[in-house]
């Protein structure tokens, strides 16, 4: 499990003015909780944010974080709040941990090997959960779940139950599809019934029959 160091400060400035106060001066409010001890607001740089989660386990990591440069916690990156047009990074969540008790963690899954029936044409791959939740120590934390479709074939399906992780509890309905192969959808568009033909278009054998015979009805009660 990666290890990643981050320093931050105790922040003062709270509430909504105080957080914009804060993101004025370039960094980002967030919040510690957890392990049945008080919540701490804090202040962290935006750089040193994005420092300490360009591992390649992202945000899968264990984070040592220093307050005021003195005391030291073990936490977990637990929410990121972005501004949905500009992707600013507005506050973020941590979360203590603790060694010896399990925690439940969002890991992505990671699809690996090469699929025949996909590159061949002959299916189509549907990746159905992009993420699973698990339940580990802290130490066990896996940066991703592989899951192998080397050996996948159209209408075969990977569940939640067919994926195993040393020393990690899988938390969702094991009976959820991870990922399977479909079968290729032809659209045919359908011809619709008694539509009536385009000017200049030929008539349907017996249409031109009809016509007369109505033309010849209309002539003989104009003649009466």
């Amino acid at each position: 499990m990666a290890v990643v160091t981050l320093q931050t400060a105790v922040r003062t400035a709270l509430g909504r003015q105080g957080a914009k106060r804060v993101r004025r001066q370039g960094l980002i409010p967030a919040i510690l909780y957890g392990e049945q001890l008080e919540n701490v607001n804090l202040e962290i740089g935006e750089h040193a944010l994005k420092v300490a989660l360009s591992t390649p386990a992202g945000r899968n990591v264990i984070i040592e974080m220093t307050r005021d440069g003195a005391e030291m916690t073990r936490v977990v990156l637990r929410d990121i709040t972005r501004n949905p047009i500009t992707r600013q990074v507005l506050h973020v969540d941590f979360q203590r941990i603790s060694e010896n008790k399990p925690i439940n963690m969002t890991i992505p899954v990671l699809l690996v090997g090469e699929c025949l029936a996909v590159s061949e044409g002959r299916g189509i791959l549907d990746h159905a959960m992009r993420t699973l939740e698990i339940k580990c120590l802290p130490k066990d934390i896996p940066a991703n779940i592989e899951v192998d479709v080397s050996e996948l074939d159209i209408g075969r399906v990977i569940r939640v139950s067919d994926i195993t992780v040393a020393n990690v509890e899988l938390l969702d309905i094991p009976e959820r599809p991870v990922v399977d192969i479909l079968l290729p959808t032809l659209f045919v568009e359908d011809e619709v019934e008694g539509a009536e033909p385009v000017e200049g278009e030929v008539p349907a054998e017996g249409e031109d029959e009809a016509v007369a015979s109505e033309s010849g009805k209309e002539s003989e009660e104009k003649g009466k």
